[in-house]
């Protein structure tokens, strides 16, 4: 027994696993510590109007890149790579225009979430969309240049100025649109740091784009924008649309609630998972392109993945009330039992979003999306009935129930996709 698992520990795989999840645990170790701090400068129409504002900013940062990125990876040529960033770039700043272009509309756009605040802070949106846009390509080529270092660093820096400049503004008083100015910044801020650091490896061969090869690789490339940018529009939508749909039937108060609830129950959960999503990513693609087993792989980290998240999933409901009353004060209990009620959800989370992957790999972007639909429609579905009811903790729990439906069909899904694979060698 101690071979296999010295095998397994000294992996390239699982040292990659253990420095991105080492710093995923830091920023998010450094979220925590400052929450019990914002909420008691900050009132739940505060964290209701950041959820908006960032839900439609991740939402036009997808469309910013049109998904090329995921493509990055994938040839083994680095000339390929290298042309899907500069495809990914000019997408990102063709789009950038266009937000600026949605600055005169701010109060038209705001009515339609009934949160008139949120015009007058529209103006940082297009730096918001850039920031985010610009991180999600350059992540990829961290991730086929095996930076990972490059990658850690960067969610460690995005956090100490995200969590120092909300904690900050809200000394000063700047209520808020301060959460807003400092999540807009703190990306821009640790991109500027991540390119000055990386500039000899990894940056500098960048600037050198070339149009014909751009136009080739966006034509071998299409299914991205042509099936996986919708896929992620669908998904992202997805989750943004219990805000969207919330918002305007309860208010800012209850949706502030909801927000900071799935804030800290989903948020570690996904870190994790994007973790080990990126390392994985890269080493599955490998041991395609090598037509070899990625059994062994996946089902050793579903095993393992599985066990942590029984175990830790039990002792955090047991404990949930109680954690939440003392990190953040008794006036957010009722974020506790929203927690409660997100389980479903949350429990095949790290899971599903670790091997999301295999729909890229495999090509069956077109099937993910479609299924990806499917969810959408029967979450809004569920929401609705939530609405119709009056209840906004019914509506939270259709809306975990439906989540949880959806990642275990696509479970079984991704396993399907591997054993077929495995069976083809």
């Amino acid at each position: 027994m101690a071979n296999p698992l010295a095998h397994i520990w000294h992996s390239a795989s699982v040292r990659n696993v253990g420095k991105l999840l080492s710093a995923n645990i830091i920023a998010q170790a450094l979220a925590l510590l400052v929450y019990p701090i914002l909420t008691r400068q900050f009132a739940a129409e505060d964290f209701a109007l950041l959820s908006l504002f960032s839900s439609i900013a991740v939402v036009l940062s997808l469309i910013a890149t049109s998904e090329y990125q995921y493509a990055i990876v994938l040839p083994e040529d680095d000339r390929k790579a290298r042309a899907l960033v500069h495809t990914g770039a000019l997408i990102l700043l063709a789009l950038t225009a266009v937000v600026c272009l949605s600055l005169p509309f701010a109060r038209p756009i705001a009515g339609l979430f009934k949160a008139p605040e949120l015009a007058r802070w529209w103006w940082l949106m297009p730096l918001c969309v850039f920031g985010l846009g610009a991180w999600n390509i350059l992540n990829y080529w961290y991730i086929r240049r095996k930076a990972f270092t490059r990658i850690s660093g960067y969610q460690i820096t995005q956090s100490v100025f995200a969590a120092s400049g909300k904690i900050g503004f809200g000394a000063l008083g700047w209520l808020r649109g301060g959460m807003i100015v400092a999540t807009t910044l703190a990306p821009l801020l640790s991109l500027l740091i991540s390119v000055a650091l990386a500039w000899k490896r990894c940056i500098r061969e960048l600037f050198s784009p070339r149009w014909e090869e751009m136009k080739a690789v966006a034509k071998e490339y299409a299914n991205f924008p042509k099936f996986n940018l919708p896929r992620a529009l669908v998904n992202s939508v997805g989750q943004s649309l219990p805000i969207w749909l919330l918002t305007p039937q309860f208010g800012l108060e209850a949706v502030g609630r909801f927000s900071l609830a799935f804030m800290v129950s989903f948020v570690p959960l996904n870190i994790i998972a994007r973790a080990c999503y990126q390392v994985l990513f890269q080493r599955v693609s490998e041991l395609v392109q090598q037509r070899r087993s990625i059994g062994p792989v996946l089902w050793r980290f579903a095993l393992w993945s599985s066990v942590a998240m029984a175990v830790g999933m039990t002792i955090i409901y047991i404990i949930v009330p109680q954690l939440v009353t003392f990190l953040f004060g008794a006036q957010w209990i009722e974020s506790a039992a929203i927690i409660r009620a997100l389980f479903p959800y949350l429990i095949l989370t790290p899971l599903c979003g670790s091997i999301c992957f295999l729909s890229d790999v495999f090509a069956k972007q077109k099937v993910a999306m479609w299924m990806e639909t499917a969810y959408v429609l029967a979450m809004g579905a569920a929401l609705g009935i939530g609405i119709y009811l009056n209840s906004f903790m019914e509506s939270v729990s259709l809306f975990a129930w439906t989540r949880f439906a959806y990642l275990a069909i696509q479970l079984v899904w991704f396993s399907s996709l591997a054993r077929s694979y495995n069976k083809s060698l």
